[in-house]
Formats: C-alpha cells, sequence, structure tokens
C-alpha cells in the first residue's frame, strides 16, 4: 500500500497565481457569473462554457447539517485520485491522512464565501518501488450559491496535475 502526504501552499486567487488556462477560463468565467453578487448562483452556471475545465472537477454539496458531498468527479480525477463517480459522503472517498486538510479548506471557503487557491505537492512511496514519486497540483475552490433544503453551497473544485 502507497503511504502518501501532501506539501500545502495557499495562494492569493488570481489569474497571476493561476497556472492553468482551464483554471483560468473557470475563474473568469466564475467572475462574470458572479458580477456585482457576493458569490455566483449555481443555477446560472453552464457546463458548456467551460468545457475543458470539466475532466479537473469536483462538485461538492456543503449540506445544512455542516457535511460534504461529492457529487460530481470529472474523469481526471477519477483516474489520478480514484474518486468514484458516485455521489458520496466526503469521508468515504477521501484517504484518511488527506481528510483533514479537505475537511478544512471546503469549511474555510464554506465560511468566508470566497475562492480558495493552494497548491500541493504530493509524495508518496511504495513498497515495490521505494525511491519517493511526487505529483504537484493546483486547486481552485469556487464557491456558489444555491437554494435547497437540505443544501446550503456548491463548491467547485478544480485541480490542474503538473
Amino acid at each position: 500500500m502507497a503511504k502518501t502526504f501532501d506539501i500545502v501552499k495557499v495562494l492569493e486567487v488570481s489569474e497571476f497565481n493561476i497556472k492553468s488556462v482551464a483554471q483560468n477560463n473557470l475563474y473568469r468565467y466564475w467572475l462574470e457569473l458572479k458580477g456585482s453578487n457576493n458569490l455566483p448562483k449555481w443555477q446560472d452556471f453552464d457546463p458548456c462554457a467551460i468545457r475543458e475545465s470539466l475532466p479537473g472537477i469536483m462538485l461538492f454539496d456543503v449540506q445544512k447539517t455542516g457535511e460534504f458531498f461529492v457529487s460530481v468527479t470529472g474523469e481526471n480525477c477519477r483516474e489520478t485520485l480514484g474518486i468514484p463517480s458516485k455521489r458520496s459522503n466526503l469521508e468515504d472517498i477521501i484517504p484518511s491522512n488527506a481528510l483533514a486538510d479537505v475537511k478544512s479548506r471546503l469549511s474555510h471557503v464554506l465560511n468566508t464565501q470566497k475562492p480558495h487557491l493552494v497548491t500541493k505537492r504530493m509524495a508518496w512511496k511504495t513498497e515495490a518501488s521505494p525511491e519517493e514519486q511526487h505529483q504537484s497540483y493546483t486547486v481552485l475552490f469556487l464557491p456558489f450559491t444555491f437554494e435547497h433544503e437540505k443544501v446550503q453551497l456548491k463548491i467547485l473544485n478544480s485541480l490542474y496535475f503538473h
């Protein structure tokens, strides 16, 4: 079994710090939908407008109970991170060593109602391959309002692997 850990760096959310064209286009689209409002409305979101971003997204539902669910997972996230495509509770799909970090980032976005940007460097070792492996990636968190009796916020999470 592989042992993994992440080295995290928080960045200011700006087009300068977002290195991926797809993530930058997604951020610009989010700003366009937001306009003069505090947050954009999820019902205004059109996936066709940011088609190139879809393989690297995860969509989180923030329940009014405080629980987080993954409701949509893009192809790159399914393949690279092994996240299932079905709606799942966060605790059921995120590895235990990464769960606290993921929950804290989602909670931060929920509490601030603002985008969040981090870059991570994942490292792992396996018994079959004892030399350390590395993969860097950037995660952009974008909150959306959502009017529903059980869901208080949608958080679109875009991952870019470099």
